[in-house]
């Protein structure tokens, strides 16, 4: 691998890492500062306490979403060193796909619990890229399947 490549690799890794911390970082903060003012808002807004309890499971699971993509793609990129079309990368990418879009999904469930178009702009980029990702999969299986074939021809 080229020493460029190799300088791009470890940045997108060590980017990948970062956005992770930040992750479990957010997930501490919802938990701990921001589910009581959630919590303090329906009150005030005269909605079932339930509601509070709903938003921080969406949150949460959204975030744990996103670290999940984020660990199958930090174990993808140690591919790119060798092979990358491999029947496991074509897993890992419908993976991510299939999260992103529960992630979109659920960003709009809380649509149900109050109303706020900004939820709506949010979901649609996550639901994009997870559409791209389950498109990338097929076409990395086709990959896959055109290199075994070629590697049997000899």
């Amino acid at each position: 691998m080229k020493k460029s490549s190799r300088f791009l690799n470890l940045f997108v890794q060590a980017g990948i890492v970062i956005g992770m911390l930040a992750g479990v970082a957010l997930l501490a903060n919802i938990l701990l500062l921001q589910m009581p003012i959630v919590s303090d808002f329906f009150a005030r807004e005269g909605k079932p306490q339930v509601f509070a309890l709903f938003s921080g499971i969406i949150a949460c699971l959204c975030i744990l979403g996103g670290e999940c993509i984020a660990v199958t793609l930090f174990c993808m990129m140690r591919t790119l060193e060798g092979d990358p079309f491999v029947q496991k990368n074509v897993t890992a990418l419908r993976r991510m796909g299939i999260v992103a879009l529960i992630i979109a999904l659920l960003g709009l469930s809380t649509l149900l619990l109050h109303p706020v178009p900004l939820a709506v702009i949010a979901a649609l980029p996550v639901a994009m890229c997870g559409l791209f990702s389950l498109v990338l999969s097929r076409v990395f299986a086709e990959a896959v399947a055109y290199k075994l074939e070629n590697d049997l021809t000899v």
